[in-house]
């Protein structure tokens, strides 16, 4: 589990607490690179007790680190009835926020990234791995930067950033919604400046 301050991925468990229900558990952590500690909390994406028969005796099976390292997934068997069902444990303390261009502020959502990532790519020779790469990497660099907020802008210039280097017909797609093209001639601008760094 990576630290949601400093993305190292190294702690500890101070203390474990199951919820009253027992259908969760809190995890109290410290990141034993910048020391700060943090929450997680696990639940079935309803329940820790099996959410069929309601037993809370359980193995798991499998343990897949995702979202770039800021989430657990663990694929769960229960040890009465013998169905499986999946947790997710992820960083309570994840508040970062996003500072739009009006300046209005929203929960950064990286579910936005990835539809923003896929509407560009749209019938482009890019694979899922390839866009959930970019939306780890531009994640892991918002959070790194240790700060509560972050501009909209930034974001949009670190995809623009990444979709360059990746596939340029989805950078320029992306480029003519982020920038608001207004008519042929900021395409052509744009095109220009691509074709000079290329030349470079």
């Amino acid at each position: 589990m990576k630290c949601p301050n400093c993305g190292i991925d190294n702690d500890k468990v101070i203390d474990s607490r199951a919820s009253h229900d027992g259908f969760a558990i809190r995890r109290r952590r410290e990141c034993l690179g910048c020391q700060t500690r943090y929450n997680t909390y696990e639940r079935f994406d309803d329940a820790i007790r099996c959410p069929f028969c309601h037993d809370d005796s359980n193995r798991v099976l499998e343990t897949e680190i995702s979202e770039g390292g800021f989430s657990v997934r663990r694929q769960r068997e229960c040890l009465a009835c013998r169905r499986q069902y999946t947790t997710c444990e992820r960083s309570e303390q994840r508040q970062l926020k996003v500072v739009k261009k009006d300046g209005t502020r929203s929960p950064f959502d990286r579910q936005k990234i990835r539809q923003g990532l896929e509407k560009a790519c749209w019938k482009r020779p890019v694979s899922d791995e390839q866009i959930e790469a970019i939306v780890v990497a531009i994640e892991s660099e918002v959070y790194a930067r240790g700060e509560p907020e972050v501009p909209s802008t930034m974001l949009g210039e670190l995809v623009m950033q990444h979709l360059r280097k990746l596939d340029q017909v989805a950078f320029v797609r992306f480029a003519s919604v982020y920038r608001e093209f207004k008519d042929v001639q900021d395409f052509v601008d744009e095109l220009d400046e691509m074709m000079a760094k290329r030349a470079r």
